[in-house]
């Protein structure tokens, strides 16, 4: 009887325990606003983030580039700080624009830790 007593006591302060440390951890994940362009002569991409959590939120530009034969690759840019507003920015050609290589698709990636 004593046990199963203890048990449940047990249970329910770990449930509570974890509802603590949920409601702790959600912070963390606060909404960021990001933006993308590319350069004039369409050879660069960029990406950036403002808002973040944590000093440890940041984010990259991930490009993916074309050349006039129809070939593609990714290229990624640094990891920068959303909480500081860095630009990330990554470069598929630096002819300005000559060859016809240029950027397709850019998208951000994110790393909110938790």
């Amino acid at each position: 009887m004593k046990f199963s007593k203890l048990a449940a006591a047990a249970a329910g302060v770990g449930i509570a325990l974890s509802a603590t440390v949920a409601g702790l951890a959600s912070p963390a994940m606060a909404s960021s606003t990001c933006s993308t362009w590319k350069s004039h002569d369409g050879t660069t991409g960029y990406g950036k983030c403002t808002g973040g959590n944590t000093r440890f939120s940041v984010h990259r530009v991930k490009v993916v580039c074309v050349d006039p034969h129809g070939s593609k690759w990714n290229v990624y840019g640094k990891w920068v700080s959303t909480r500081k507003g860095e630009t990330s920015k990554a470069v598929c050609a630096t002819d300005h624009g000559y060859s016809g290589t240029g950027v397709l698709s850019i998208k951000i990636e994110t790393d909110e830790p938790v």
